[in-house]
């Protein structure tokens, strides 16, 4: 199955621990007919051929979800606000049929405080959870009580779960090792560089505090070369290139520290999937203080620490090295148990847990419905 966000396919790994439920997962990269290509390639205007093509695929995930009668839970990976007109009637059917329809959600109330489509559907999609006890939303980490009320959602029809780990990436020290004292600290930016994640200040700090600190630090860049800003390759820093999935996980286990800032009108309430990524491969983190940042990095275990002003980073550093110096990555191990499959699984089913499971990583056991090339 082909995610939106590899860090959440630990989802997956869910009915491996419940009893006597299966789930359906339905993933919104469902894969595009000819037609549809064709269509939106003979539009000039880039942006209404994506829109087109999110239409698709969020219909799409209705008339997959129809397709499921031998499932007593729908776990849908992602939506839009915007996409809802077509698609929550196909889901409703499903939820009258008494199956729970669990609808993941990465951001939808962030992005409806700014766009009024965007907001529409965030008051569509409260109507139905209104209407219809079955249906549900997945929120990561702390409450919507944080946001102004027009922008939550009805508290019996929500789940709040911490993000997932990545179960397969694993820090590079066990429990109880240490990072030799002679080996400089790897302090790094990695991640996509948008708008939305500008690092600019962020990289003159670094400079600033590795020319100046007693620590003897190097600094990583690590981004997709495809769309590297130019400015990078005039700097004095190690450069990677994340395009693919496993050179990102290397890059991510082998720095110690990472740094990283979000914009306010995009993650005030939304969690990273660079930070969960980050974490579960031992990076300390350091982040914007923003609600649900804070809380991915200072729950079960702190792992981090967050900052609200650019001048806070370069003490925040001094005490993530101290950490590292005196912890290890041992935080990190407890930080990840509770942030398992097993973990959410307690959660979200509650009376189907069970208490004693091992998992077989190399068989999901559920059924799935996206794309798979």
């Amino acid at each position: 199955m082909k995610l939106m966000h590899d860090g959440l396919k630990d989802f997956l790994l869910l009915e491996e621990y419940i009893e006597s439920q299966k789930i359906g997962f339905i993933s919104l990269e469902v894969p595009l007919p000819q037609w549809i290509k064709n269509l939106t390639k003979s539009i000039n205007n880039y942006s209404i051929g994506l829109q087109i093509r999110r239409e698709y695929r969020h219909i799409a995930i209705g008339l997959n979800a129809l397709k499921f009668s031998d499932v007593d839970t729908i776990f849908i990976f992602e939506i839009y606000n915007q996409h809802l007109l077509f698609v929550m009637p196909l889901l409703a059917i499903m939820a009258l049929r008494g199956k729970e329809v669990l609808i993941c959600l990465h951001g939808n109330q962030q992005f409806a405080m700014t766009n009024k489509l965007k907001f529409w559907g965030l008051l569509y999609l409260k109507a139905y959870l209104k209407l219809f006890n079955k249906l549900k939303v997945v929120s990561f980490e702390v409450d919507d009580d944080v946001l102004p009320e027009k922008f939550r959602l009805p508290d019996k029809s929500k789940y709040i779960i911490p993000h997932p780990i990545i179960s397969e990436a694993k820090p590079k020290f066990l429990p109880g090792e240490r990072i030799p004292s002679n080996v400089p600290i790897k302090i790094g930016v990695v991640g996509m560089i948008r708008p939305d994640k500008p690092i600019n200040q962020v990289i003159d700090k670094l400079q600033e505090y590795i020319k100046s600190s007693e620590h003897q630090c190097e600094l990583v860049i690590g981004t997709p070369f495809g769309q590297k800003p130019k400015y990078l390759d005039e700097l004095n820093v190690t450069l990677y290139d994340t395009t693919k999935q496993e050179n990102y996980i290397q890059i991510l286990t082998e720095i110690d520290i990472l740094v990283i800032h979000y914009d306010k009108d995009r993650y005030y309430y939304r969690t990273s999937g660079v930070i969960s990524d980050a974490a579960s491969c031992g990076c300390y983190i350091i982040a914007s203080d923003y609600p649900m940042i804070k809380h991915q990095v200072s729950w079960p275990e702190k792992i981090g620490s967050t900052f609200s002003d650019f001048n806070e980073i370069s003490t925040l550093i001094d005490e993530g090295i101290v950490h590292i110096r005196e912890k290890g990555q041992d935080n990190h191990w407890l930080w990840r148990e509770g942030r398992s499959a097993k973990a959410i699984a307690k959660i979200l089913f509650p009376h189907n847990y069970k208490l004693e499971n091992k998992v077989d990583k190399g068989h999901l056991g559920a059924s799935e419905l996206g794309n798979d090339s």
